[in-house]
């Protein structure tokens, strides 16, 4: 069982590595080639509006980058493969 799954079964909410997420959101936008957000927060401490831009204009998940849990991406994909609307 994963951190995520074993958080998620004891009702836990999983810790935030945000220099980990800062490395996967850099990793993301270097491999589809467009600019990172600068901020991953916003000052209301919810994630920032250029992150979820971000997420929107380039399919990112944000369980994958605060988590790295890529279940939702890898779902959205096969949803396109299949032809059905992610």
């Amino acid at each position: 069982m994963t951190d995520y799954n074993a958080a998620q079964a004891n009702g836990e909410a999983m810790p935030i590595d945000y220099v980990e997420a800062e490395a996967r959101v850099q990793f993301f936008a270097d491999v589809v080639g467009v600019e990172a957000p600068a901020r991953l927060i916003g000052d209301d401490e919810a994630p920032a509006r250029e992150l979820l831009n971000f997420c929107i204009d380039t399919g990112a998940s944000l369980d994958w980058i605060f988590l790295g849990d890529v279940r939702a991406m890898i779902r959205d994909s096969y949803k396109v493969a299949q032809g059905v609307r992610a």
